[in-house]
């Protein structure tokens, strides 16, 4: 997978908040068999520039974690399955924010959503904590992957709200599961096997919360360039209000 050709990605401030506190990146690990490629998005909360402490420390446990399992896999040194390493970084992420958290009292609260993709080979292996979006574009369908952490999707499994009530809802960016609120997290973790053509969508909810993800598709649809789509979204966003962080990753297996 080589990954100038098949990936677009991007991320812009909006056009209401002061500070960008969410961070993404793309990485592609070098293996004697191929690649690893990992995705991954992070919508960093708290304010004063503590949510983007948050992501950004994310995104740093994520490298640091996968580099030592890539250096692991090339020496032929005995190591867990990536299902595991997913699941372990996303818990190390967590107790390193939560503890600079507990350490700065600026940065008390802070926390941030992740959710990440690794594929290799023939399969991909996901990650998720947040109301953070993974789609799978798959023979002209969207799915999404992942289970928003949030008060009103709580209430909707519940059957207390309607789908069209959790549309404007007050609370809609209300989550209640996050990376570095709590000494301990959950994530969720799926894995899924890949096909050629098989398109990953990953995106903050600055963007999935102003655009359908019947547009998403529409939009991938359209073109091969995903960093065009990436540009294309992230201003359909803005045109909207651009009230949130926009943040998007868009990466199709060859």
């Amino acid at each position: 997978m080589q990954l100038s050709r098949h990936v677009g990605h991007g991320s812009d401030v909006g056009r209401v908040r002061p500070l960008n506190e969410d961070y993404h990146r793309v990485w592609q690990f070098p293996l004697r068999d191929g690649h690893l490629t990992l995705l991954a998005v992070a919508d960093g909360m708290g304010g004063a520039a503590a949510g983007e402490v948050a992501s950004k420390l994310a995104m740093e446990v994520l490298d640091e974690s996968f580099s030592r399992y890539v250096d692991a896999l090339n020496e032929g040194r005995p190591i867990v399955g990536i299902e595991s390493l997913t699941e372990k970084a996303i818990r190390l992420a967590n107790r390193r924010v939560y503890a600079e958290a507990v350490k700065h009292e600026v940065q008390r609260g802070m926390g941030t959503t992740l959710t990440l993709v690794a594929i290799r080979n023939d399969h991909a292996y996901l990650g998720h904590v947040g109301d953070s979006r993974a789609y799978l574009v798959r023979e002209g369908k969207i799915y999404q992957l992942t289970k928003d952490h949030s008060w009103v999707e709580e209430q909707l499994e519940k059957g207390l709200i309607s789908e069209e009530e959790a549309k404007g809802h007050e609370w809609r960016n209300l989550i209640t599961r996050a990376l570095g609120t709590r000494p301990q997290v959950l994530p969720d973790l799926v894995e899924i096997k890949v096909k050629s053509q098989d398109i990953f969508v990953i995106a903050t909810d600055g963007l999935h919360g102003l655009v359908l993800p019947e547009e998403i598709l529409e939009e991938v649809q359209r073109t091969k360039n995903h960093q065009s789509s990436v540009e294309y979204l992230i201003a359909r966003a803005n045109e909207r209000g651009g009230p949130d962080n926009i943040t998007l990753v868009i990466a199709e297996v060859p």
